[in-house]
This record gives structure tokens, sequence and C-alpha cells, in this order.
């Protein structure tokens, strides 16, 4: 055992006196041959692993890219129903201003139904959005028109206070599905629909206030309260700037998908990072 001893240290001496002499350290760039299967293996599996990965992202990006291109050629049939559900002189100026107001780049329609072909419920108005019948469907809400009289006559009689006659919910209603494909809503579909209820809300607006000058003018000499028909024009006002006021109902948004769909990626990415950090380590 002594001898042996002697040998090795003997044999360490020689090692570290002779420059010629190479020593092999345990390392993951070692030329041994364990460790060299060792490192073909990991690298094997690390290809293995990683390549489906990059695949599935490349896919994933093309599918979230591809979703923004899309031609005129491709869209020509993107329906939007128009539903007139007041039928009086509000649903009149509703109308006419979609009749009047183009469908953006000619890609999109606007379909006239009747109130009827939803049984004359706006809460059944939904399911033609759900069941991909149209892209997006603009409903105005019923008595509408007898809602906003009911104000006008409190202004004409001058007994109460007027207020705003919307106060719970509004007019018009735009159902849609953001999540159907986000590009095409945000770019082809709802630009057009709140051009053309703008449209609506000027020409509505200027009828208002023409019946409104009408009324304060013919009760100027009468035994009206004059105070309280000037404090109920004022609370008007809203009224007669946004008569369509809009409650947009996406049935499934897609930003946050879209977020969560980003943050997937950064994270992969990071891991990767970290992985190529721990293999220079190794390398070291």
């Amino acid at each position: 055992m002594l001898q042996q001893q002697q040998l090795t240290r003997s044999s360490a001496r020689t090692s570290a006196l002779d420059p010629t002499t190479t020593t092999d350290f345990v390392h993951v760039w070692s030329s041994r041959k364990d460790i060299a299967d060792l490192r073909v293996k990991f690298i094997y599996q690390w290809i293995i692993g990683c390549v489906p990965l990059w695949i599935f992202i490349f896919i994933m990006c093309v599918f979230y890219l591809g979703s923004g291109h899309n031609p005129n050629r491709y869209t020509n049939n993107l329906d939007v129903a128009i539903v007139d559900f007041d039928g009086e002189q509000a649903g009149s100026f509703f109308l006419n201003a979609f009749r009047t107001t183009p469908p953006g780049n000619l890609t999109l329609h606007w379909e006239y139904k009747n109130p009827n072909d939803y049984g004359n419920s706006v809460n059944e108005t939904q399911q033609a959005v759900d069941d991909g019948q149209v892209w997006a469907i603009v409903v105005l809400r019923p008595n509408i028109t007898s809602t906003i009289n009911k104000s006008l006559y409190a202004l004409i009689n001058s007994t109460t206070l007027v207020t705003y006659p919307f106060v719970n919910t509004p007019p018009v209603l735009v159902t849609y599905d953001e999540g159907r494909n986000p590009f095409t809503q945000n770019v082809f579909v709802l630009p057009p629909i709140r051009a053309a209820i703008a449209t609506a809300n000027h020409q509505y607006s200027q009828a208002l206030r023409t019946t409104i000058s009408s009324i304060l003018s013919s009760t100027a000499s009468s035994n009206s309260n004059r105070t309280l028909q000037l404090q109920n024009s004022l609370s008007l006002k809203q009224l007669l700037a946004n008569p369509f006021v809009v409650q947009y109902n996406n049935l499934h948004p897609a930003l946050p998908y879209v977020g969560m769909f980003e943050s997937n990626i950064i994270g992969t990415k990071r891991n990767l990072e970290i992985a190529v950090k721990i293999l220079n380590l190794f390398s070291k």
C-alpha cells in the first residue's frame, strides 16, 4: 500500500513537471467516451424538446398575424343586421342614417330585419351573432320615441322638472363577437356602425332642437312657468347632444386572450434564455 502511494505521488510530480503531459478533467466538453455519450444524449434531448416548441410558436404566430390580413375580396360576406324595435320617429331617423351611410369600404352589408324575426324581443337578437349569421347586430330599443316625447311634453307643461330620459337603458344596443376575428371587427365592422350612429345622432338632435325651439317660442306669452321651462331645457342638453346613446355588448372579448398569448411567448423566450445561460455555465 505504501509503495502504491509513493508511485502515485511520483507520477503526479512527473506530470506537474512535464509540460507535455495533458490531463483530461471531467467536464461537459471532456473527450472521455462516457462524457461524450452523455453530451450527445443531452443535446439530442434538448433538440427534441425545443424544436416542437418553436414549431408550435411559429404556427401560433402565423395564425395570429394571418388574422390581420383581410383582403376586400374575402370580406364581401360581412353582414350586419339593423333592427328597429321603435317603429316611430326615432326609428325613421335611425334607419335613414344607416341607409345614407356607406358601409365602410363596401365590404359590409346592412341587412334590415323586422322585429318579428326575433320574436319582438331584443334579448333574442344576440342569438344571430352567436350562431354566426351576422357579424354584428344593431338594435334600436322599443318605445324610444314615446320616452323622448314624454320629456318634451313635460317641457311644454312646465309642471315638473324633467330628467334625462335614458338613465338606465341606452336606446341603441350593438352586439358583436370580437373573438371571432378582432381585426375584422375593429377595422371593417365597428367603424361603419359608429359612423351611421353618429349620423343618426346629428340628424335626430337637429329635429329635437327645432321642436324644443318651437315649444319655447309658442309658450313665450303663456302663463307657463318660464323658469322651469329653461331648467328643463338645460336638463335635456344631453339628450339633444346624443339622443342615440349606444351600449356595446361584446360577447367574447379578444384582447385578454391576445395578451395571454403574448405573455406565453415572452415567458417561453425567458425560459430558453435561462437554459442557454445554464449551458454556457457547463461549457466553461
